[in-house]
Order: C-alpha cells, then sequence, then structure tokens
C-alpha cells in the first residue's frame, strides 16, 4: 500500500484504548437546497437516500439545514416555516423507514415555549430519529448573523450505531478557536469514534485549504476521524462550494468531494483509500463559483432569460461569457447602446462578443434621446462643457433601455460592474448599477483580467481588442478610467487591504512606503468611505472573497475617518 494510504478504522481514539476495526460505508451527500422549497429539499433528499441504500451505504450524510435550505435568516422564527420544516422532517421519517442506511440531515427544531428555534441535526434510522444535536456556536461575523436567529443547543451527545459511537456537531462547532466551549474537544472526551459535521459553509476564493487546515487540525487534537458534509450550489448572494472531507487524526485529508457538484460520495470508514483528488486552481474554482452563482439565482428565482448591456469593456464581456456559460448561449441577450462618445470600436467589439458567444446581439442607440434631453434642458447645446451630470445621464438611458427589456421580455438584467468601481463609487445610480443581480461586484478589476484570459483559455470568446485597450466609461471624448482613478493594481491593492483587511491608513502606507504615493491613498479610502449609499442600492452581489459588501456593515451616515 502507498505511503499515504492508511487503514482509517486502525487508529487509536484519545479517549480509548481499544483499536476501532469496523468498517463502515459511508455515503457523503452533496446537495443544492432551497430555501423554503420543503418538498423540493425532501425529494432531493430522498433520491440520494435511495442511491446510498441501493450502493449498500450504513450512513448517508446531509449538509447544515438541507431539509428547509440555507441560510433562512429570519425566516428562522417564523413559527410556520418552522412547522413546514418539521412536517418534512417526519415525511422523511417514513419514507425511509425501510431502506437500509442511517439518515442524518439538518433541520430548525422548536421547543414549546421557546422563543428563538435551533439549528439542529437529526440521525433517523427505521423510521425513527436515534439522535438529535443543536448547534452550540452561533457565528455573528462577516456574513453570519446566526445569535439573531437561533439560540444555541444544550449539551453534546454521542449515540451508538453499529459498534461505532459517534458524535455529531454543526458548522461553527468545528471553528471554535474564538470561543469558551469546544464542542469537538467534549465530543473526543465523551469517547467519540469518529465525529460528523454538517455544515453550509460559502465559498470565498481561500476557503479550501483555511477549512483543510482546520478539520485536520481538529482531527487530530481529538484523535478521531473527522466526516465534515457541506452544502453546494448558490442562496442569493452566497455560493457553497461542497468539497466535503475527511481528516483523521495523522493530519491527512483521506477524502475530498468536488467542488460546486451534487452528488453522492461514498468512503469506507475503516477501509485503505488512495490520495484524494487535488483541489482546481483558484482562478478555476473562482470562475465556476461565479457561473453556479448565475445559474442558481436565476433558476431559483424562476428565470429563464438574461439581458445585459454590452460596452465592448472587459466586465460586460466577462459576463456575458459567464451568463452564456450558466445558462446557454440561447437564453443571453447582450444589448450595446452606443452614445455620443462611445467609439466605433467598442461597437464592434460588443459585436464580435456576441458573435463568439452565440447570444442574442441588439444595438439601440441613445445619442438622439441624449441630445433631445439636453436641448430641452438647456436650449443652445453648442460648445457646452459635459458635467458629471451629464455623463451620468448617459448611463441612465442606457439603465432605462434595460429595464424596459427586463419588464417588456421577462429578462434578468445582469449588472456588469466590479468591485474596485463600487468600491470607490465609480458607478451611477440608477444607469449602470440597474440590475437584478450584480456578478462582479466582489472581484476586483485585476482578477476581472485574470478570469476574462482563464476563460479565453477554454475558446477565445472575449476580443483580443478588449482586453488590450484602457479601461473607459465613454461618457466624454478620450476619457480612460484613470482619469479619475489611480491604476488598478494599486487601487486593487489598496482595496483589498481596507476593506477585506480592514487594515488602517497608516498600515497601508507601511506596506506601500515608496511604491504607492500616501494622497493616493489618502484618496482612495476616501471615495470609500463616502460611497456607502451607492453600496447599499446595488444588486444582490455575487459573493467570493472574505468581505463582500454584504459581510461588511458600515453606516451611511459617519463621520469617522481612518
Amino acid at each position: 500500500m502507498g505511503a499515504d494510504a492508511v487503514r482509517l478504522g486502525a487508529l487509536r481514539c484519545a479517549s480509548t484504548t481499544r483499536i476501532i476495526m469496523k468498517p463502515l460505508n459511508i455515503a457523503i451527500a452533496q446537495v443544492n437546497p432551497t430555501v423554503g422549497d420543503f418538498e423540493g429539499n425532501l425529494q432531493r433528499i430522498y433520491s440520494r437516500v435511495r442511491e446510498a441504500h441501493k450502493k449498500r451505504a450504513d450512513i448517508v450524510i446531509f449538509s447544515e439545514m438541507s431539509i428547509c435550505g440555507y441560510p433562512v435568516w429570519d425566516l428562522a422564527n417564523k413559527p410556520r416555516f418552522v412547522a413546514a420544516g418539521l412536517r418534512a422532517l417526519k415525511k422523511l421519517q417514513k419514507m425511509t423507514a425501510r431502506l437500509r442506511p442511517l439518515v442524518i440531515v439538518g433541520f430548525i427544531d422548536r421547543q414549546a415555549g421557546e422563543k428563538k428555534s435551533f439549528n439542529a441535526l437529526a440521525a433517523i434510522y427505521r423510521g425513527g430519529i436515534v439522535h438529535k444535536q443543536y448547534k452550540t456556536l452561533l457565528p455573528t461575523y462577516d456574513v453570519f448573523l446566526e445569535q439573531i436567529f437561533f439560540q444555541p443547543g444544550g449539551k453534546s451527545r454521542l449515540f451508538e450505531f453499529k459498534g461505532w459511537k459517534i458524535g455529531t456537531s454543526i458548522c461553527e462547532d468545528l471553528w471554535d478557536d474564538d470561543y469558551e466551549e469546544k464542542p469537538t474537544q467534549k465530543l473526543s472526551e465523551l469517547g467519540a469514534e469518529f465525529i460528523v459535521n454538517i455544515s453550509a459553509s460559502p465559498f470565498h476564493q481561500n476557503v479550501g485549504p483555511v477549512r483543510e487546515a482546520l478539520v485536520t487540525r481538529q482531527s487530530r487534537k481529538c484523535g478521531v476521524p473527522i466526516v465534515y458534509v457541506n452544502q453546494t450550489g448558490a442562496q442569493d448572494d452566497l455560493i457553497f462550494d461542497g468539497r466535503s472531507l475527511v481528516a483523521t487524526p495523522d493530519g491527512r485529508i483521506r477524502f475530498r468531494a468536488p467542488a460546486f457538484e451534487e452528488g453522492l460520495f461514498m468512503f469506507k470508514l475503516g477501509a485503505v483509500h488512495p490520495r484524494p483528488r487535488g483541489n482546481p486552481e483558484r482562478v478555476r474554482l473562482v470562475y465556476a463559483a461565479l457561473k453556479l452563482g448565475i445559474r442558481d439565482y436565476c433558476r431559483k428565482n424562476g428565470f429563464t432569460h438574461v439581458v445585459l448591456g454590452l460596452s465592448g469593456g472587459i466586465d460586460s464581456g466577462l459576463t456575458a461569457a459567464l451568463a452564456a456559460d450558466a445558462l446557454g448561449a440561447e437564453n443571453v441577450l447582450g444589448v450595446t447602446m452606443p452614445g455620443p462618445y462611445s467609439s466605433e470600436g467598442s461597437i464592434q467589439d460588443s459585436r464580435e462578443l456576441a458573435e463568439k458567444l452565440g447570444i442574442e446581439f441588439r444595438e439601440i442607440p441613445i445619442t438622439g434621446m441624449y441630445d433631445e434631453a439636453r436641448r430641452q434642458r438647456y436650449g443652445e447645446t453648442k460648445g457646452r462643457e459635459i458635467t458629471l451630470a451629464d455623463e451620468n445621464f448617459q448611463a441612465r438611458l442606457r439603465g432605462l433601455e434595460l429595464m424596459y427589456i427586463s419588464n417588456s421580455e421577462g429578462r434578468l438584467l445582469l449588472s456588469t460592474g466590479n468591485k474596485s468601481e463600487l468600491a470607490v463609487g465609480y458607478c451611477t445610480l440608477y444607469g449602470d448599477m440597474c440590475g437584478g443581480l450584480c456578478v462582479l461586484g466582489d472581484v476586483f478589476k485585476t482578477e476581472v483580467y485574470k478570469l476574462a484570459r482563464f476563460r479565453n483559455g477554454i475558446s477565445p470568446v472575449i476580443p483580443a481588442a478588449t482586453l488590450r485597450k484602457p479601461p473607459s466609461a465613454e461618457l466624454r471624448p478620450n476619457q480612460t478610467d484613470q482619469d479619475s482613478l489611480p491604476p488598478y493594481d494599486q487601487l486593487d491593492k489598496i482595496l483589498r487591504d481596507y476593506v477585506e483587511e480592514n487594515l488602517s491608513r497608516a498600515e497601508i502606507e507601511a506596506r506601500y512606503r515608496s511604491r504607492i504615493s500616501p494622497s493616493v491613498i489618502f484618496r482612495v479610502l476616501n471615495l470609500v468611505d463616502h460611497n456607502e449609499y451607492k453600496r447599499r442600492q446595488a444588486a444582490p452581489t455575487l459573493r467570493i472573497s472574505t468581505k463582500a459588501w454584504f459581510g461588511r456593515r458600515m453606516p451611511i451616515t459617519n463621520r469617522f475617518r481612518d
């Protein structure tokens, strides 16, 4: 057997002196639930249990709150919502009563007289609940607000199944570094021979290595294998990557499920396993995450077709490619809306992009509307200076056209702005910010180029001219983004430090001493602080970083400056 292969059951537990040698067939079910779709979620779960039964699994494990979907926010404390979930749980008990596997599933529970619900887990066998566990640690950081909606669970418990003492926990109960309570350690002290953790851990670019380091550390510390089962799919702005794991006390990952894939994955606890597949490269993961985010947002909200504006620029080009890959080219409409300062090259690049992707293309000029509106407002416009309001008016005319198409044809409007623009307010309210979903709002401009080149490596759909030319809003003659902003390679470094790492102005200046001017850093931070009101009105934004806009809650009225 290879150097990295091990008989997983033959591991001495910290809490017992005997050697475990009892193989157990475990089915890891990565599912993509929809919040509130109890019947749909139940059928999804049942089909995987039947599949696990056919594969002679002893246990099939589902992710956190898989019966109701995650996250549910204030739905957690709507009595009718909780009751619907409990009815679905009872129905699952009946549906699986004659099937072979023990079923571990996540749901919401509520005790009589309690004001708040519990984030819960149930183990079902032969139609009965043989074990129940409530989530102990309730996160309140970043996108998580669970203490508002749930109450913490009671003590940790074990149950026995086919000779194994099994401990269970839910998501954050593994991430206990900043908590006094240590649920995983407690399970080990009680004598658990392996631990199951069901999770709904959202994707961000660095989450894979961070998550694996945590699970292996906990397994090593507690001296038992940990089976970690994570949700996949997208819910609103959050994207879940799956990548369920099995870790062993020797500090190794023994099993790794694919990223962003639903499926049933078999694993034998107590058997020899080869080295698992590695994690995909980061750019591939981000592209897959954004594609899944578009697909699930549309599918779960009843949209089959989308529309977006094509400017000939890199952001709209990448968004169009993602949409075509997610939904099929036949379901995507790209609209170019040349104005008085649009270059012929931008129009041609938009047309070429649409042809290469195979999406529908329309050209709707806005120059006539723009000129007429200015004449009505100003009278004689010849030689008149182009103001910021005039620039924004062009963007708003385009927004009107796109919203008209969205309303009249039932298409979801995708906004195409990136994180760099949203951060500093280089975008127009009710103009290019119009949309039902912001695809790139958590992707910095420099990352947009990396993703576009990655996509062109699959097939060259984004025109070479789009990748080469300086970015421009084309709202005045010879305009480029760098007329108003620092170079994007500098801007994105500052934004990443300030927004995602929460560094102060002094810390950022020290980091880039002599490479980025302090005056540039000061200006960028000021722009970020002054544009909270715009970001608050942006369309829901797909999250792919450690700090997307939903997770950065700042007051609009705020006189503090760092």
